[in-house]
């Protein structure tokens, strides 16, 4: 098996920030320090809860934390995957519009404003609670506007998910495949460079599990080549949290059913984050 990597540990670290040039957009240069800053939060159930990494990490550096993670949501659309902006979009057990696009559509009505079409949602299908043409929410004044937007899923994918063809990472994002999992982080990372320009993106790789799924470390290693060709940082949760499928076995340490971290596993999850935050976001010193 292909030995999965850590872009974020072999020390190119901002250089990184050059991709994604098919947009001609790409990360905008670091600030001093974090403090203060804005982050906003997508992924699944690892994510959602209020006292997860991502409150962690908030907390740690003093950031104001938006976070729009839902429970059991994927990278990939489904085949009849709708536009819906509700914040948890599952019905009657039917989780096909819980998907990371729809997180995005949630976080470009927070940055455009109030009454300004969102042109990515012509021609899509919508939920029926999702009025059609999709508009921006953002009122005159407000101040929301995230520094960093830090997007870790990829669990739910691994089950019977589609990585897809590497050339859906080189399409311009309005056609490439959500349907796939390169075509969905291309759409995502190129969406949200889109309306914030001075926004920072950041990719979580999936935690490991108990039981493992076979297909898990495939999809790791896909979402760190995505975010190695997009020009996005990746963290590598899967190797360097201190999270392990050999231990949670054992009994569940980190994770309370083998999955979902607990309030350890949480704080875990967020030291690991914290860490490479702080490395490319270094405190200036007085």
């Amino acid at each position: 098996m292909t030995a999965i990597r850590s872009i974020l540990s072999i020390g190119i670290g901002l250089m990184l920030l050059t991709g994604c040039q098919q947009q001609e957009q790409v990360q905008p240069e670091a600030p001093a320090s974090l403090v203060g800053k804005q982050l906003v939060a997508l992924g699944n159930s690892i994510t959602a809860p209020s006292d997860s990494w991502a409150w962690v990490t908030a907390q740690h550096f003093d950031m104001s934390l938006t976070n729009l993670a839902v429970s059991s949501a994927c990278w990939i659309d489904y085949p009849g995957t709708a536009v819906d902006t509700n914040p948890q979009p599952v019905y009657d057990g039917n989780n096909t519009n819980n998907v990371i696009s729809n997180q995005v559509f949630r976080l470009l009505q927070m940055v455009v404003p109030e009454g300004t079409v969102i042109p990515e949602t012509e021609g899509e299908p919508f939920h029926s609670d999702t009025p059609a043409p999709l508009v921006g929410h953002k009122q005159a004044g407000s101040d929301f506007g995230p520094f960093l937007v830090i997007i870790s899923c990829g669990t739910n994918d691994s089950g019977n998910g589609v990585i897809g063809d590497i050339s859906e990472l080189e399409k311009p994002y309005n056609e490439a495949n959500r349907e796939t999992l390169y075509g969905a982080i291309n759409w995502a990372v190129s969406a949200i460079r889109k309306y914030c320009p001075e926004t920072q993106i950041i990719l979580l790789t999936p935690i490991q599990r108990a039981p493992m799924v076979d297909r898990l470390p495939l999809f790791v290693e896909a979402i760190q080549l995505a975010g190695e060709k997009l020009g996005c940082p990746t963290i590598d949760m899967y190797n360097e949290s201190g999270i392990t499928e050999a231990e949670e076995s054992q009994g569940h340490k980190y994770l309370y059913d083998g999955l979902h971290p607990n309030a350890e596993g949480s704080r875990l999850m967020g030291a690991t984050v914290i860490r490479h935050l702080e490395s490319l976001y270094p405190t200036e010193k007085k």
